[in-house]
C-alpha cells in the first residue's frame, strides 16, 4: 500500500514538544489511558540497539521492563504508546514507571529533575506492524506514523514510541497550557 503523505496535522503532532498526554485531552477531549501490560518482556532488535546506543554501558540489557498503552479521546483510541527501559533499571532509576498504572508516562517525565529528552523523529511503521496495530486498534488506515523519543535519567535511557491514529490527521494538536515546563528536558 502507497505511504500516506505527511500532512501539516501529522506533522505536527510528530513534532510536538512536551506532553502528548495533556494535548491530546486538550484537543479531542474526553482522554484516558488504557493499559496493555507492564512488566518484564522482550524487546525488539531495534529498541535493544537504541538503548545500548544512549546508555552509558552500565546497564546490561538481557532483559527490558515494557508498558504498553493506548490513549483514548473522543472514545477511540489515538495513540498507542510503547515504553522500553533496562529491566533493573524499572526498579532502580525509573521504578516510578512500575507505579503509573493508568496515568501517563508524562505525568513521571515532565516532573522529573535531570531528565534530558531527544527526540528520534518520526518515520512510517513497518507495514507488518501497522497491520498488527491496525487490527488491533480497529485503525483502517496503515501504515502508520509514529515518532520515537529517548529520555535519559543518569545514564540511564527510557525509550518511548508512540504510533499516531489515522484520526490525528483531522486534527492538528491544541495549545499546551501547562503549568510549568519539564525541568531541563528538551531537545539536544
Amino acid at each position: 500500500m502507497k505511504a500516506l503523505p505527511l500532512d501539516r496535522a501529522l506533522r505536527a503532532w510528530l513534532l510536538s514538544d512536551g506532553s502528548l498526554s495533556r494535548r491530546l485531552a486538550q484537543t479531542f477531549g474526553g482522554f484516558r489511558v488504557q493499559l496493555l501490560g507492564q512488566g518484564t518482556a522482550p524487546a525488539t532488535a531495534e529498541e535493544l540497539r537504541v538503548l545500548r546506543r544512549h546508555g552509558t554501558g552500565r546497564c546490561r540489557l538481557q532483559r527490558c521492563h515494557v508498558r504498553e498503552v493506548v490513549l483514548w479521546g473522543d472514545g477511540q483510541p489515538l495513540v498507542h504508546a510503547r515504553s522500553v527501559l533496562p529491566a533493573v533499571q524499572a526498579r532502580l532509576t525509573w521504578r516510578a514507571v512500575r507505579g503509573l498504572g493508568h496515568r501517563p508516562l508524562a505525568d513521571l517525565l515532565f516532573g522529573l529533575r535531570a531528565a534530558h529528552c531527544d527526540r528520534l523523529g518520526g518515520q512510517s511503521t513497518a507495514p507488518l506492524l501497522a497491520r498488527r496495530l491496525a487490527h488491533r486498534l480497529g485503525w483502517s488506515t496503515h501504515p502508520l506514523w509514529c515518532r520515537r523519543s529517548v529520555f535519559t535519567r543518569r545514564g540511564v535511557p527510557l525509550l518511548v514510541t508512540e504510533w499516531f491514529a489515522p484520526a490525528t490527521r483531522d486534527r492538528a494538536p491544541g495549545t499546551c497550557t501547562m503549568r510549568g515546563q519539564p525541568r531541563r528536558v528538551g531537545r539536544r
